[in-house]
């Protein structure tokens, strides 16, 4: 389980830090409106990555919404670790969904590092279930 939150944790931070991404404090000379690449998605998303995500996210979703429920119905909303895990989850489904609507949504994140990204976010489609299953318990203090 910590191992799951630090996985998490991990790729919040890192998702967070390809948002940020370092950009010139200068004047740019020309808007981003006017700018043609601006209208364009960055190269570093490759359909197949992009596929991918959408296809966990997919997944995860009905997922999450049961671990989501089971928690509430089961008082786990009274273990500050279980709300964080939740969060922390739904965090990072938003941040892929804003990764891929957005036109620059994964900054200069390269390609390889997406790679990543989907490797992490298949392991945590793979642990969803065993979340499910320990909201599914009554919490106990």
């Amino acid at each position: 389980m910590k191992k799951l939150m630090v996985l998490m944790i991990t790729l919040v931070m890192t998702l967070s830090l390809a948002a940020c991404g370092g950009g010139n404090a200068e004047t740019p000379e020309s808007t981003p409106e006017s700018t043609p690449a601006a209208t364009q998605r960055k190269d570093n998303v490759t359909p197949e990555q992009a596929t991918a995500i959408v296809d966990i996210m997919a997944k995860m979703a009905p997922l999450y919404n049961e671990a989501a429920e089971a928690a509430s119905k089961n008082g786990w909303e009274q273990d500050e670790t279980a709300v964080q895990e939740l969060n922390t989850i739904y965090a990072i489904m938003d941040s892929a969904r804003v990764g891929l609507e957005e036109l620059d949504g994964f900054g200069d994140t390269s390609t390889e590092e997406i790679d990543t990204i989907v490797e992490q976010y298949q392991i945590m489609l793979d642990e969803m279930p065993n979340l499910v299953a320990k909201f599914s318990e009554p919490y106990i203090n």
